[in-house]
Order: C-alpha cells, then sequence, then structure tokens
C-alpha cells in the first residue's frame, strides 16, 4: 500500500525525465565500452549521434503526450462552463489513446444532448409560468427575485420588473419552517409553496402564491351544487304528482272554496318548480359568446327597464371583447338589487374607467346606489341566503359567477362617503380566452 502511493505521487513529467536519464546513462555504459575497442573520437561521434537521436525521440514523444492532456483539458474546462463547441482532433487514429478520446468525445456529446434537453424544459417551465393567473416568483441562489410572472402584480401592488434583485424581506416574506407573509390578513388570505430547479449550474427556488379564498370559494361552489342537484331531484319528484293530483281534483270538486284550496296548490307547485329551476343554474357550465361590445350601447339597451333611474354612464365609452347577454345580466342583477334596497330614483350611478395594471388594459364598471347598502357582508354571496321577503338568494352569486367566467371580477360594499352599496364589476378590454 505504502508503496502504491509513493509510486501514484510521483508525476507523469518525473516519470518521463528518470527514463531519460536512465537511457543517458545506458548510452554512455554503453561509449566507455565501445573506447576498449575503437578510437576514442569514433565513440564521441556514435555518443553525440545517439544522444540526439534520443533526445528528439523523447521530445517527440514528450509533446505529442501532454498535447492529448492539454486537448483533454480545454474540452474539461469548456464543459465545466457547459460550452460544448470545443471538439479536439485525435492524434492517435487508433489504438488506446484513440479509443480513449472517442468515448471522451461521446461523453460530450451525451452531455451537449442532456443539456439541450434540460434547456427545453427549462423554457417549457418559464413558459408555463408566464402563462398561469396566480403569482409565481423564482429566487436565485443568493435569494434574491429573478424572476416572475405577470400576476406578481396582483399580490405586490407593482411589475416585479421593478423588483428585481429583492430580498424576500423587501416583500413581506419570511422564512420559518415554511415560507410565509409576515403580514397576518396576507397569511391568511394566501399559501406558499416552493419547489427548487438548477439553472446556470445554480439552485433556485420557486414560490407558487395558492389564493386559499379563491380555492374554498371554489369547493364550496362544488359543495351548493351537489346538494342543489339531490334537492332538485327530490323535490321535482314529489312536485309532479301533487301538481297533477290538484288539478284532477279540481275538475271533480264542485264548492268554490275546495276548487280555489286546490289552485292554490297547483299555484305553489309551479313556483317551487320554477324556483327548483333557477337554483338549477348553479350546476350548468356557463358558454360565453365573446364580441367586441359598446359598453355604451349595452346600457342603453337596459335603461328601459329601469326608466326611473335615468341611467347616464360618466365617463369615455369603452369597448371590450366579453359576452353581452351574461354582463347585461349581471348588470341588471346589480341594478335591480339596488332598487330593492331603497335607493330613491334617478340616485343610482354608473361610472366606466379604465384602470392599467401587469401592462394590461381593465375596464371597471362602478354602480353606485343610496339605498340600505350592505347589512351581513358575510352572507353577500351565500345561495340561499337573501334578505328580502320575495327574494331567493341567487342573483348575487350568479353574478359574481358569471362575471368570473368572462375573466373578470366582482366586488360589493358599503359606501363611505354615504349610506348606500358601491358594486365594482372588473373585466379586461380584450382577451384571447
Amino acid at each position: 500500500m505504502k508503496e502504491q502511493q509513493a509510486y501514484s505521487s510521483d508525476s507523469l513529467e518525473s516519470l518521463l525525465k528518470s527514463i531519460f536519464i536512465f537511457f543517458l546513462i545506458l548510452q554512455t555504459g554503453l561509449c566507455a565500452l565501445l573506447l576498449m575497442a575503437l578510437p576514442w573520437w569514433q565513440v564521441a561521434l556514435i555518443g553525440i549521434a545517439s544522444i540526439l537521436i534520443t533526445c528528439s525521440v523523447f521530445i517527440g514523444l514528450y509533446s505529442k503526450i501532454f498535447s492529448i492532456f492539454q486537448r483533454i483539458g480545454t474540452q474539461l474546462d469548456a464543459l465545466q462552463h457547459q460550452d460544448f463547441s470545443i471538439l479536439a482532433k485525435p492524434v492517435f487514429q487508433a489504438g488506446i489513446v484513440a479509443e480513449f478520446q472517442q468515448q471522451f468525445n461521446a461523453l460530450r456529446e451525451s452531455l451537449q444532448i442532456h443539456k439541450s434537453h434540460y434547456n427545453q424544459q427549462l423554457f417549457a417551465l418559464y413558459q408555463m409560468i408566464d402563462h398561469l393567473n396566480t403569482p409565481i416568483l423564482v429566487f436565485d441562489h443568493k435569494q434574491r427575485l429573478s424572476y416572475a410572472n405577470g400576476a406578481f402584480a396582483q399580490l405586490f401592488g407593482r411589475p416585479w420588473q421593478t423588483l428585481r434583485h429583492a430580498a424576500p424581506e423587501l416583500l413581506g416574506l419570511i422564512k420559518k419552517s415554511e415560507w410565509q407573509f409576515d403580514e397576518a390578513a396576507k397569511q391568511q388570505e394566501w399559501q406558499i409553496r416552493t419547489s427548487r430547479f438548477v439553472d446556470q449550474g445554480q439552485e433556485n427556488q420557486l414560490l407558487i402564491f395558492i389564493n386559499i379564498k379563491t380555492a374554498l370559494r371554489h369547493q364550496e361552489q362544488e359543495a351548493w351544487q351537489k346538494l342543489i342537484r339531490v334537492l332538485s331531484h327530490e323535490i321535482r319528484n314529489s312536485l309532479t304528482p301533487v301538481a297533477a293530483l290538484a288539478q284532477s281534483l279540481q275538475q271533480k270538486v264542485t264548492q268554490p272554496r275546495e276548487k280555489e284550496a286546490l289552485s292554490v296548490i297547483e299555484e305553489r307547485c309551479q313556483h317551487l318548480r320554477d324556483f327548483v329551476a333557477r337554483y338549477a343554474q348553479f350546476q350548468q357550465p356557463i358558454h360565453t359568446e365573446r364580441t367586441l361590445i359598446s359598453l355604451h350601447s349595452l346600457i342603453e339597451k337596459i335603461r328601459g327597464i329601469f326608466p326611473q333611474q335615468q341611467l347616464l354612464p360618466q365617463g369615455q365609452d369603452i369597448q371590450i371583447k366579453s359576452d353581452p347577454v351574461l354582463l347585461q345580466q349581471v348588470l341588471i342583477n346589480l341594478l335591480k338589487n339596488a332598487e330593492e334596497a331603497g335607493s330613491p330614483p334617478g340616485t343610482i350611478a354608473l361610472s366606466l374607467n379604465i384602470i392599467r395594471e401587469q401592462q394590461l388594459d381593465f375596464c371597471e364598471i362602478q354602480l353606485l346606489d343610496q339605498g340600505q347598502g350592505i347589512t351581513n357582508e358575510d352572507n353577500l354571496f351565500v345561495p340561499f341566503y337573501t334578505t328580502k321577503s320575495q327574494g331567493q338568494g341567487i342573483g348575487l352569486n350568479l353574478s359574481r359567477h358569471i362575471v368570473e367566467q368572462l375573466g373578470g371580477q366582482l366586488s360589493l360594499n358599503n359606501r363611505t362617503d354615504r349610506l348606500g352599496a358601491c358594486a365594482v364589476i372588473r373585466l379586461p378590454i380584450a382577451t384571447n380566452t
């Protein structure tokens, strides 16, 4: 073991020098033997010639061997920096050295193919990040923001480019056992999931922000849909024979009071059928047909439904790509709610504005009333819940669902300047979806 360590500590240069010195000593000994048989000047000529030949052969061999290692070293240095453009020509065409260079070139090509595939996957990853509507951030190995998608502006209120190379603390992020916001309100609203990937030889962290409230609302919506399916089925199965029996008995009874009672039963059955049919809309997917529409023209078409309000939209006419039928239905629902909330004639105001966020333009439709305001904001979008004696509790929830299907947002709050409510619809001005 000690002998192997001593041998391995010698360099190739030292080994070649030792061999060269050995040959010189051997030639010197041969020359000494020749002095016994030949004149000294002949022995001197033979000795000089043999030394020159040995030196020439040794230098050629030395340079050829080290040129192989120098070329391999240059390639290794290039591979270390992920540069696959350097390809060394083989020094030998056959033998073990040629085979070694062939294997090395095959390794270089294999690494190049793997690098190409990895770059394609990385490109696809960044493309996917750009197209997702949930905020996604990339931090480099120094824990600095290196990339984010357009949804970054929705969460942080400004384009990510303005915060390039920012530390997590500047974004209000802290890492304990997991990444989280240091602000309690955002902690309750957002969940952060992390992943890691390597880019340019450095490890990066991928942070994905999931809106918990949105996810919970979708789960709640699915739960209501399942409940409505069961209720619709059971109620319809019960109403059909009751309505048929009431209609049949009306033809047999003679007393006016009995006929009136049966008529009421039939009428209430029909009312319940209509009630169930409206709620069944929750379980039907909304099909949108988007066209370029003028908001002034859209509002003009619904002015006749609310003649006492004298609706005149404030702000410039805005054209958006949306579904005119669905958007018109949402506005009718909101205007009807405003009137039923006690807003006096001529007090409902509509305004149109253009809002620019993350290099995209959005249209904001604002509806202000002077009614009683919102009494229970927590149950505002809960299906079946209503404070109206004749209400069914479906309008606002369905309106928000329609607006979200159109790629927008619907919010309702009490006014701060006076009594009444404020409804805001925000929609993208142009979309390809």
